[in-house]
């Protein structure tokens, strides 16, 4: 990773955090000078991260949103949900499967609580353990480590390490953003413990509504030649995912009737 890679990583998480960052707190906080700190900005502007401000710099809206996993369950719920279907018809009983803590794979976890078959899940998502915890066809490994802000995700030295030592026939993640290039996240929480998984898995799907096609987050989390499936809804373009496909990459977009264009009908 690159030096500029790095700061913008520190800029992006702190705009998160508080919406807004000075040159001076920014030259202080990364031990760069006044000319560096800048230039980051002004680059990271130019790619959609943030807005420059006189003396500083802002989030963009989307960016600086309410975080945390119950306020995002709710958006976009029926590609979710379909989606989710979608995925659980990859699994026939007895994997190993790994499943972050996104609201798409929340959804997958309520279809594996309502299934008989047998299925050993690693996560780092509250949420999934406690959809999951009293199903007796059910295994559960949870990576642990420090509960997010957001409620819901397992982070830090502890998931991390624990995520270096686990093998999956399935990886199961979602994400802030993907292109045609590569797929990303918003944020360092989870994003370390994806990596991981989608290096140590057989098999990889990335399940992403089509509302993510185009958004970036400021970590890339793999390339397409990393994941094996994309499983989205037909709001995409199938044309415009060829270079995906390209990549050997398998794309299944799910019919979402129930969505008009202003939304859910």
């Amino acid at each position: 990773m690159s030096m500029y890679e790095t700061r913008k990583r520190v800029i992006f998480d702190l705009l998160g955090q508080r919406g807004t960052v000075s040159i001076a707190e920014l030259k202080s906080t990364l031990g760069v000078s006044d000319m560096t700190v800048r230039r980051d900005i002004k680059m990271m502007a130019e790619e959609g991260l943030l807005r420059r401000v006189h003396g500083g710099a802002v989030a963009i809206e989307e960016q600086y949103e309410d975080t945390s996993f119950l306020s995002r369950q709710v958006e976009e719920l029926e590609r979710k949900q379909a989606i989710a279907s979608r995925a659980m018809e990859f699994l026939s009983g007895g994997e190993s499967i790994y499943i972050d803590g996104s609201t798409t794979c929340g959804e997958l976890a309520k279809l594996l609580a309502a299934t008989d078959k047998s299925f050993l899940v690693v996560t780092d998502s509250l949420y999934v353990l406690l959809e999951l915890n009293k199903k007796r066809n059910i295994e559960l490994l949870v990576l642990g480590g420090v509960l997010d802000k957001d409620g819901n995700t397992f982070d830090g030295i502890l998931s991390v390490d624990n995520a270096r030592k686990v093998m999956v026939d399935c990886c199961f993640f979602s994400a802030k953003g993907f292109s045609t290039d590569y797929i990303s996240n918003a944020v360092m929480t989870g994003s370390q413990v994806k990596q991981l998984m989608i290096r140590q898995a057989h098999k990889c799907f990335l399940l992403a509504d089509s509302t993510k096609f185009g958004k970036r987050g400021v970590i890339k989390l793999c390339d397409w030649e990393d994941v094996d499936v994309l499983v989205s809804d037909d709001s995409l373009d199938r044309l415009e995912l060829e270079p995906v496909a390209q990549q050997k990459t398998i794309i299944h977009l799910v019919h979402i009737p129930l969505i008009s264009a202003k939304g859910v009908s």
